[in-house]
């Protein structure tokens, strides 16, 4: 093995062992503790559903006919951009929906009017705007029986998911 062929194997041997060390007793690269973190995200913001669900929380919620939040919705946001901020490696995903009243096409509006709003709450509690996308599904995902005001009333819900990575992997 020639000066120079042991040079090279050295060389690569301490990179590939640099590469695999703790800096600061934490790995460069660990895509577990990445799972790990949109896991626990993920579990924490479906705790705050529940929440909400049960009535301990208030929903994420307007006004008829508007995107501007209502002040009950702002302890909701508090939680939420705590979960964010705590995993800044993560994403979030906004989907607003709508009940069937009005035209479609106006509440496709109406729901991404609503889901930016939402966003733009996020992004006044310090979370970086390209951390978060937002969706309007209007009408189309219904999750109840729009023929009643108690399921229009479920239908008219804005959805939280944590996505990892970045954005072009995922969409």
């Amino acid at each position: 093995m020639s000066l120079r062929e042991s040079r090279f194997r050295l060389v690569s041997a301490l990179a590939c062992a640099l590469l695999a060390s703790p800096a600061h007793g934490k790995p460069l690269v660990s895509w577990g503790d990445l799972a790990t973190e949109e896991r626990r995200a993920q579990e924490e913001l479906e705790e705050i559903q529940g929440r909400i669900d049960r009535g301990d929380l208030p929903k994420v919620q307007f006004d008829f006919d508007s995107a501007r939040l209502r002040p009950e919705a702002e302890p909701v946001l508090d939680l939420i951009a705590d979960v964010l901020r705590r995993n800044p490696r993560l994403k979030l995903r906004i989907t607003a929906h709508t009940c069937t009243i009005g035209t479609r096409e106006y509440n496709l509006h109406l729901s991404r009017a609503r889901a930016k709003s939402v966003k733009e709450g996020l992004t006044r509690r310090g979370i970086p705007p390209p951390s978060i996308r937002f969706y309007g599904k209007g009408p189309d995902e219904p999750v109840a029986d729009n023929r009643t005001e108690e399921g229009r009333e479920l239908n008219r819900r804005v959805e939280f998911h944590i996505v990892k990575r970045d954005w072009s992997s995922i969409y």
